[in-house]
């Protein structure tokens, strides 16, 4: 699996966040959204079109997966909501950039850049 998952790296920031967003479990695709630009301070844009896009690019790559049913705490929510979770490969690939942007921040600190 180790080189199925270094194969997607470095991921985009978009794409990083929503798999922090999904590895606190289950949501909606809005929820996530709001919960993005939220917690980057709108660093990292998270507008419908392009959030959108990118978490459909998300599925396809089996980063996250839709449920047939809300989650637990979500029931009797809009039906028209769709909900994620993030899958074992997402959860690897998410590991292994943050894994990645570590060593880069040490090795920026050892040469005097942070």
């Amino acid at each position: 699996m180790q080189d199925r998952v270094q194969g997607h790296l470095p991921l985009k920031p978009l794409v990083l966040e929503i798999l922090l967003s999904l590895a606190a479990g289950a949501n909606h695709g809005y929820a996530v959204m709001q919960g993005i630009e939220e917690r980057t301070g709108g660093t990292v844009p998270a507008r419908p079109g392009a959030f959108y896009r990118v978490l459909a690019r998300a599925l396809d790559a089996d980063f996250v997966a839709e449920l047939a049913e809300p989650p637990a705490g979500f029931e009797g929510s809009d039906p028209r909501r769709r909900y994620y979770i993030l899958t074992p490969l997402g959860r690897e690939v998410a590991r292994a950039e943050l894994e990645r942007l570590e060593d880069a921040a040490v090795l920026g600190r050892a040469r005097g850049l942070l």
